[in-house]
This record gives structure tokens, C-alpha cells and sequence, in this order.
């Protein structure tokens, strides 16, 4: 009886692994080349973002600090001063000025405790960078400890590092005729200016891949960015720093105390109803006590320490001084708003000019 032999059992050939191969390396360098082609495009959108990002955060920054300016009775109105520098050949003008908004560091107070201090002085400077030789850094100069002098000290944060340039014009009127002015201080001009126009440059972030000789390649977006624009004051700060006057916050006016039962007001010369109400020629009130507030001078009446019937002022009988001696007559109000003629250049913070 014949012993059956086992089947020859056969493998790959040389083609088939070679071929195998092939198809693999393909595939893996195909797999790579998106991969590396997704990377570079990232990159690119994100540089893209960025610098198109830069430009209107750094005019809202900008913008944010100068609505919150302080004009209210500074020594010498020394509260603005914009100056006309450059770093390396280009345009890098400087801003300084006082503010109000948050400030980023703090101060001890005698409790040693950390506070954030409510006015501070705010600057915007600039130095060369030094990786790059054609661009400089933007830096916000920030000082919560105000002195007479609002361009020195502070701490510094970076805003931008790649600024090619920054440049700030003033006007003293709004409109195409207005004349361009570079500087300006306001303890010399004892106003702000009108129009402010802000106009500067940003490179977009550089990268090995588009670096030539130190100058980034030209592509569809472009390397460079330029951001225009004017900041206009509001009126209510035309005069706000003009010689006599001293603007001093002013506190809301004190709410008037409602007769008891609904007393109505008195009509003509009669009396109100000062009795919980009594009205037509019935007793008016016995005394007068005169309320100041921002918006003038009101009486009411007062009957045994109750309120009573309200009365017009300028009505039969003669308002009484207050209780803390105020002479007659005498309108805080118009003394908060408007210093008189003798009341000097404005007062100060920091003492009087």
C-alpha cells in the first residue's frame, strides 16, 4: 500500500513582496504628504488669525483706555501727552495719559493688602525687537502710583512684537481742512485734542518655511497689515480743561420726602396740606428746610419734624438756612460745576496751578 506524500506548500514570490511593498510605500508617503500639507496650511490660517486679529485688539485697547481718560481737577491739566518719536528710522510715536480703566497691577495699601487702584497713568512705547531687525515691540506702560509726572515709571506688558510702524496725528477740529499736528500736551494747550488718528503696521508672524534672508515672502494675503483709526472725543470734553473751570463729580440729587396722607402742593399763595392733607386756604407749614440738589433748589415743609405739604420755592415765605449754616441763596451746584473767575486754572488733584 502506497504512502501519500504531503502537498507541496508554496509562499510569495519575489514580485508579490516587491509588488506588496510598493503599494504600502505609496500609501505611507501619500498618508505623510497630507499630513505635512494640513500642518503647513494650519499654520498658515493661524498666522493668518493672528495678525488679522492683532490689529483691532490693539486700536480697542487703545480706544478702551482713552474713553476712560480722567479730566476731572488735575494740577496743570497735565492729563495728556502724545509725542513724536521713532525707533530706528520709523514712526513709533508715544501716548501717555491718565485713566480709569481696571488696571492690570496692584498696589498695598497701609494694611499691606493688594488693591486695584482706580486711576492709574497708561502709556504706549515701543523698543526695537531683537530677533527681527526691521520690526519693533509694543509695550503698555502702566503706573498706579500718579505723580506730577505722567510719562515716567510703571510696569510694562507686551502687546505686540512686531510693529513696523505707529503713527498718531492730532487735530484741534473735525472735517477734511483740519491741520495735521504731531504732538500734543495738554498742560501747554489746557484742552484734548478733537480727533485723534491712529494708523500703524504689523508683520505677520515669521516662520522657517517663509523666511528668506530675513524677509518674509510676498503671498496672497500679503506679509504686511496696516489698521487705521480716529478716535473723536465727545463734546462734554470741548472745554472740560479750559482756564476758571473745575470739573468735579457731582453726586445724584437728594430724593424729596412725600407729604403724609398724599399732601398735594399748594396753589397760588395758600397754604399746602400741611395736616396730613388739609388743602385750600388751611395752615401751610410752620418752618422751611431747603434741599440742594444737582438740579437746583426745591423746599418742602415740616410740621413738628413730619414732612409736610410741599411748597414752590420763591413762594410767600422765605426758605431757612440749612441746619449746617449755608447762607441764603447759596447753590452748591453751580459752585461744583463752574469755579468763579477768582477760583484759578482749574484747582487740583494735586494742588492748584
Amino acid at each position: 500500500m502506497a504512502i501519500p506524500t504531503p502537498g507541496r506548500q508554496r509562499g510569495f514570490t519575489l514580485i508579490e513582496v516587491l509588488l506588496a511593498m510598493t503599494i504600502t510605500s505609496v500609501v505611507m508617503v501619500t498618508v505623510a504628504t497630507t499630513f505635512h500639507v494640513m500642518l503647513n496650511a494650519r499654520d498658515v490660517v493661524d498666522d493668518l488669525a493672528e495678525s488679522t486679529e492683532a490689529g483691532p485688539r490693539i486700536l480697542n485697547l487703545i480706544e478702551r483706555d482713552l474713553r476712560a481718560i480722567w479730566i476731572y481737577n488735575v494740577h496743570n491739566n497735565a492729563i495728556f501727552r502724545g509725542r513724536d518719536m521713532d525707533v530706528g528710522g520709523r514712526d513709533a510715536d508715544r501716548m501717555d495719559f491718565l485713566t480709569t480703566t481696571d488696571a492690570v497691577g496692584s498696589v498695598l495699601d497701609l494694611q499691606n493688602i493688594p488693591r486695584k487702584p482706580t486711576l492709574c497713568e497708561v502709556g504706549y512705547w515701543f523698543k526695537p525687537n531683537q530677533k527681527y531687525r526691521d520690526v519693533f515691540e509694543m509695550w503698555r506702560r502702566e503706573d498706579p502710583m500718579v505723580d506730577d509726572d505722567i510719562i515716567t515709571q510703571g510696569s510694562f506688558q507686551l502687546v505686540h512684537d512686531r510693529v513696523k510702524n505707529f503713527k498718531v496725528v492730532y487735530y484741534r477740529t473735525l472735517g477734511h481742512e483740519a491741520l495735521e499736528e504731531l504732538q500734543w500736551d495738554s498742560a501747554v494747550e489746557d484742552k484734548l485734542p478733537k480727533r485723534i488718528k491712529i494708523e500703524f503696521t504689523i508683520e505677520r508672524k515669521r516662520s522657517s518655511r517663509n523666511v528668506v534672508s530675513d524677509a518674509e515672502i510676498d503671498d496672497f494675503e500679503g506679509a504686511e497689515k496696516t489698521y487705521v483709526r480716529h478716535f473723536v472725543f465727545d463734546t462734554k470734553f470741548d472745554d472740560v480743561l479750559s482756564a476758571n473751570t473745575a470739573r468735579i463729580p457731582v453726586l445724584p440729587p437728594e430724593p424729596v420726602a412725600q407729604a403724609e396722607g398724599g399732601a398735594g402742593e399748594a396753589g397760588g399763595g395758600g397754604g399746602g396740606g400741611g395736616d396730613g392733607g388739609k388743602g385750600g386756604g388751611g395752615r401751610g407749614p410752620t418752618n422751611a428746610e431747603e434741599v440742594v440738589g444737582a438740579r437746583g433748589t426745591t423746599t418742602r415743609g415740616t410740621r413738628g419734624g413730619q414732612p409736610g405739604g410741599g411748597r414752590p420755592a420763591g413762594g410767600n415765605r422765605a426758605p431757612a438756612a440749612p441746619p449746617g449754616g449755608m447762607p441764603p441763596g447759596f447753590n452748591p451746584s453751580e459752585f461744583l460745576n463752574r469755579i468763579g473767575a477768582g477760583g484759578g486754572g482749574g484747582g487740583g488733584l494735586f494742588g492748584g496751578r
